[in-house]
């Protein structure tokens, strides 16, 4: 074999070699879920209630640098990790959606709350439209906020405009223990905004 096809040979080795190196398995993802215990609720009923107050939930917006796959921290005031491993398990939107509308059903169970597409025969009397404008893990602690409008459904007035803020610290310095916290601080602030809700829709009633 004459030198230049040792040199060939020697190219080809060093270029397999690379590759099998690129190829070798990589760091597995893990997915997450927001879940505030909600799966200890009973079965939603979605029978009409005649004379209730019905209560819409509309698709929850999210601001453009949430929505994404990826888990974020927001390392300083201009700066945001991504966390490329540890990821929303679906979609966030719906996950908040769900949540939220569990949550308010607990707070206020003499009305009917139901969530974006409305079930066939049922209209509400209201709409909740909310937007999370913040929700990321900063230090030991969330931080969420929202805007959320209250709208009467037949006359499309909006009744009640409200922007909320929550910090909720972790237990733990585990992913799995920020996105528990981020849990619960979406509850409480559907909490806050049933509490507010209601005594809208009731000072609305006496008038």
């Amino acid at each position: 074999m004459n030198t230049l096809s040792l040199r060939s040979w020697m190219v080809v080795f060093l270029l397999i070699t690379l590759c099998i190196g690129c190829a070798s398995p990589s760091q597995p993802t893990r997915f997450y879920r927001l879940d505030a215990g909600s799966n200890n609720l009973g079965p939603i009923d979605l029978t009409p209630r005649p004379g209730g107050v019905v209560i819409g939930i509309d698709e929850v917006q999210l601001a453009g640098y949430l929505d994404r796959p990826q888990i974020i921290e927001r390392s300083s005031s201009h700066r945001l990790k991504l966390y490329e491993f540890d990821q929303w398990a679906g979609s966030l939107q719906e996950n908040l959606l769900g949540l939220v509308r569990e949550r308010i059903q607990q707070q206020l169970s003499a009305m009917q709350i139901i969530a974006y597409p409305w079930p066939q025969g049922l209209k509400p009397d209201y709409e909740l439209k909310l937007a999370i404008q913040r929700f990321e893990r900063v230090e030991g602690r969330i931080e969420l906020q929202g805007l959320w409008t209250l709208v009467e459904t037949d006359r499309r007035k909006i009744v009640l405009m409200q922007q909320n803020r929550l910090q909720e610290p972790i237990q733990g310095s585990t992913i799995e223990a920020g996105v528990a916290a981020a849990s619960e601080a979406v509850s409480k602030l559907s909490e806050q905004i049933a509490e507010q809700m209601l005594r809208q829709i009731e000072s609305e009633k006496v008038r």
